[in-house]
C-alpha cells in the first residue's frame, strides 16, 4: 500500500503490523545476500543504457521511481560489487570477442557507481552458404564512483551504449585449387631459396678457412 501511494518510511519498527510480521528480521537478512541476474532485452537502434542498482521500485505518475530513502540517511550500505559472466549485442558470430565476459569487480567502499560505456558496432557476417546475418560487436570502458548521498548519482552497474556510426563486414572465403597450388609453391621456393643462402654461407666459411690455413704453411 505504501509503495502504491509512493510513499517510504525508515522504521519499520514504529509500525506494529511490520513488527508483528517481522518484516524487520526479513530486511535484515536480506542485506548481505547477492542476486543472479540473467535474460535479455529488446532495444531501439539508438544511444540509451540500462542498469541494475538496489532498492525497490514503484510507479507514480506514469514515472518508474526508486525508493532510496535509506541510501539516502546512510542507513544501509550498498555494496555493488559484481561479476559480469557475459554480455553481448545481438547474435554470436565465428571468432568474436566479448571485451566484458568474465569481468569481476569489487569494492570496499560503502557505495559507488560502476559505468561502462560501451561503443557498438553494427555488424554484418557472411557465411560460406551464403546466408548472412546482422549483429553486433563492442568496445568498452569502465569508470568507477565513489558516492556518499544521492548528490552524485545513484548506487548500481549502469551501462551506457552507443552505436558507431560504421559498419563492419566478415565473409568468409574459400580457396581455389589454384590459389592452393600457387601457395605451395611459394612455400618450396621459399625453402630452397633459405637453404642456398645457408649452404653458400657455409661453403664461403669454409673456403677463407683453408685459405688462411694455406697461408700459415707459406
Amino acid at each position: 500500500a505504501y509503495r502504491k501511494k509512493g510513499w517510504a518510511f525508515f522504521n519499520m519498527d514504529s509500525i506494529k503490523q511490520c513488527k508483528d510480521e517481522g518484516d524487520r528480521v526479513k530486511e535484515q537478512e536480506k542485506l548481505n545476500e547477492g542476486c543472479t541476474i540473467s535474460g535479455s532485452l529488446e532495444v531501439n537502434k539508438v544511444a540509451g543504457n540500462f542498469h541494475f542498482g538496489p532498492g525497490k521500485t514503484f510507479q507514480s505518475v506514469g514515472f518508474q521511481l526508486f525508493d532510496l530513502l535509506n541510501f539516502q540517511k546512510n542507513v544501509i550500505q550498498h555494496n555493488v560489487s559484481h561479476i559480469i559472466n557475459h554480455l553481448s549485442f545481438g547474435k554470436k558470430f565465428p571468432g568474436r570477442v566479448n571485451p566484458l565476459d568474465g569481468v569481476e569487480r569489487h569494492t570496499q567502499e560503502k557505495s559507488g557507481m560502476f559505468q561502462y560505456f560501451v561503443k557498438v558496432v553494427p555488424t554484418k557476417y557472411a557465411f560460406l552458404n551464403k546466408s548472412v546475418i546482422d549483429t553486433n560487436q563492442f568496445s568498452s570502458t569502465e569508470h568507477f564512483r565513489k558516492i556518499e548521498g544521492l548528490q552524485r548519482g545513484l548506487p548500481g552497474v549502469f551501462f551506457f551504449y552507443d552505436l558507431s556510426p560504421i559498419m563492419v563486414t566478415f565473409a568468409e572465403r574459400s580457396r581455389s585449387f589454384l590459389q592452393l597450388i600457387t601457395g605451395v609453391c611459394a612455400i618450396i621456393g621459399g625453402v630452397f631459396t633459405v637453404t642456398g643462402i645457408i649452404d653458400s654461407t657455409i661453403y664461403t666459411g669454409q673456403k677463407i678457412a683453408k685459405e688462411r690455413q694455406l697461408g700459415k704453411l707459406h
